[in-house]
């Protein structure tokens, strides 16, 4: 008896922590490459906000935050340069968080306006 009282018991504590762990804010874990300043990083970022807003629309969902770091060097091209980033961007929906991150290709112009690839197709 007194092994079942333990084993209740036990199995309680185990579920209440996966419970706590399943309510924890979901944050993305970005792997840093160095490369790109920080400074372009955050253009970058703050240009992913009009597409991730517009993607959390059509899959009804809530935006809830946009991490970003370098993903490797930048390089040139025609019409300005390409910095490669690391996006995370964590939704809300349906009561759960949805994490959407990968490596996207940030373009620069020579005016230094930024605009970033396609996220819906370019983060996993």
């Amino acid at each position: 008896m007194l092994l079942l009282v333990l084993f209740l018991g036990a199995s309680m504590a185990a579920g209440g922590y996966a419970s706590f762990l399943s309510n924890q804010p979901v944050i993305p874990k970005l792997e840093h490459r160095p490369g790109t300043p920080i400074e372009v990083v955050q253009r970058c970022r703050d240009a992913t906000i009009a597409p991730a807003s517009a993607h959390a629309l059509q899959q009804h969902a809530g935006l809830v935050r946009i991490d970003a770091t370098s993903a490797g060097p930048m390089r040139r091209t025609g019409r300005g340069q390409a910095a490669p980033i690391e996006v995370g961007i964590v939704y809300s929906r349906e009561g759960a968080q949805e994490l959407r991150q990968g490596v996207v290709e940030c373009r620069l112009s020579r005016g230094g306006r930024a605009v970033i690839a396609d996220l819906a197709t370019a983060t996993h």
